[in-house]
């Protein structure tokens, strides 16, 4: 488990090295605007990665997702980089509003307050965080997805 955090984190910083070298606008113009492909594919891509990224399938969020995109015949790059919606800063919200969403489907407590995060808590709400990631990660791969492909469709080239 240890190696899939490690190679899960080196990634992450592979991919942001990259990024910061070509900038937001250059990256965005390449890899997403340029890149080969219908609209309907960059969408797709797009759905995929935020899909992946939010799975409970931590430490092959990477591995998954160029793995899958080869699969389905997907743009690589656009779902690497949507799978990379679990930077640092945003995996404590996820991880809540993954609890959240799962408490209605296991009948779970959505109660945050005086909670204590140890192994106890994390036994008593495994099913109820794996349950609701799944279904954030559906509905928000499927909103990003329509979302992206209204973008793309807006800004591609006539």
């Amino acid at each position: 488990m240890q190696n899939f955090i490690k190679n899960s984190i080196q990634s992450q910083k592979v991919f942001y090295r990259y990024f910061r070298r070509k900038g937001f606008r250059r990256f965005l113009k390449e890899n997403v605007l340029e890149s080969e492909g219908s609209n309907e594919t960059k969408a797709k891509s797009i759905a995929l990665g935020i899909f992946i990224g939010i799975s409970p399938f931590w430490g092959l969020h990477s591995f998954l997702a160029i793995s899958l995109s080869v699969y389905f015949k997907l743009n690589k790059v656009l779902t690497f980089m949507a799978s990379q919606i679990t930077f640092p800063p945003l995996i404590p919200f996820i991880i809540f509003l993954s609890v959240l969403v799962g408490a209605p489907f296991v009948g779970g407590e959505t109660s945050f307050e005086n909670i204590t995060f140890d192994m106890e808590f994390v036994k008593s709400n495994l099913l109820q965080y794996v349950i609701g990631s799944l279904i954030l990660a559906s509905s928000a791969g499927v909103f990003f997805g329509i979302l992206s492909y209204l973008v793309l469709r807006l800004f591609s080239k006539k």
